[in-house]
């Protein structure tokens, strides 16, 4: 009986360790490629030019090249598709936002299951948004825009629901009537706020800054949950009174079923990235804010944005009909 016993454990530890000789090979080789790392948006935007600055860190941590590929379209819904559908071997990567998981689902029928489809590696940025009016207009301020928008409705530019959220929260604060006009890019969006064809406008750094230090943008407010470092003086909504702020979070993410040990030392490279000093810096001079979450964090984040942003979208009658 003890010679049975004996052989059916040596049986069950083989068993055990033929079962996990695949993973641990696949493991080992990782990475034998390049990594692709998908980001959804245009050469140039913000959230690209972070990811070039994380795809090169990754790089001297991972030893392998890291190459940052832009899939535009669809709406913003091409890009965590093809990330959705993509090989889960760990050589795809791609940016989960706000639109990935709840805008994009919410609006249009999509292939993949968010919160299913992807497996969170971490957050590495929020956007700093700011609310702004022509600089030679009336609104002068943000108690301007309040008094005025409680007189008759405004209309302010964006282009994006994950932007407007202050605005909505403004608005139902101090019983203000504004309205959201939607414009197919940020740049679009400030040009039309500095050419008067809207009152206001709540955009990014990026967006904004050139036109502020053109002298065509006035900056109202900081909507973001601290001041913009490239205009201290110039309060949040929040310390202005106005418990109103918007978040931009993004980070990066595999398809679903990458190989656990692989995931763990992707984020413990994405984590190591986070802590170096000259990588945060040079987010953070293109106004946007370095700030790590690790993936289940970040996905709590996301999950917890899911009830601010739904309602907007069906007030807004941005969201998709039900079937």
């Amino acid at each position: 009986m003890m010679h049975r016993r004996t052989v059916l454990r040596s049986g069950t530890a083989l068993a055990a360790m033929t079962v996990a000789a695949p993973a641990i090979a696949q493991s080992s080789k990782w990475p034998s490629r390049e990594i692709s790392l998908i980001n959804p948006n245009a050469p140039g935007a913000s959230t690209d030019l972070t990811a070039r600055i994380i795809a090169q860190a990754l790089e001297k941590r991972l030893n392998a090249t890291v190459i940052v590929k832009n899939v535009v379209g669809g709406a913003g819904a091409l890009g965590p598709t093809t990330l959705a559908q993509s090989t889960p071997d760990g050589h795809t990567i791609g940016l989960v936002a706000i639109s990935s998981h709840i805008a994009v689902p919410n609006m249009m029928n999509v292939s993949y299951e968010p919160w299913k489809a992807f497996d969170i590696i971490g957050q590495v940025a929020a956007l700093r948004y700011g609310v702004g009016a022509r600089a030679d207009g009336p609104i002068k301020s943000i108690d301007d825009l309040i008094a005025q928008g409680k007189q008759k409705q405004l209309t302010y530019s964006s282009n994006n629901v994950t932007n407007v959220v202050a605005m909505f929260q403004l608005a139902k604060l101090t019983g203000a009537k504004f309205r959201w006009v939607v414009f197919p890019g940020g740049v679009e969006s400030v040009t039309a706020a500095i050419g008067g064809h809207v009152d206001a406008v709540i955009q990014t750094v990026t967006e904004m800054r050139p036109q502020i230090e053109a002298g065509k943008l006035r900056f109202l407010a900081s909507a973001a949950e601290a001041r913009w470092p490239d205009y201290p003086d110039v309060k949040t909504l929040r310390e202005l009174g106005y418990n109103a702020v918007t978040n931009g979070p993004f980070g990066y993410a595999f398809p679903v079923g990458v190989d656990p040990a692989i995931k763990e030392r992707m984020d413990k490279a994405l984590a190591d990235v986070m802590k170096d000093e000259a990588v945060t810096s040079q987010i953070t001079k293109l106004g946007i804010q370095a700030i790590y979450r690790n993936g289940k964090d970040y996905a709590a984040l996301l999950k917890s944005l899911e009830t601010e942003l739904v309602p907007i979208l069906k007030e807004t009658g941005m969201a998709k009909k039900p079937a």
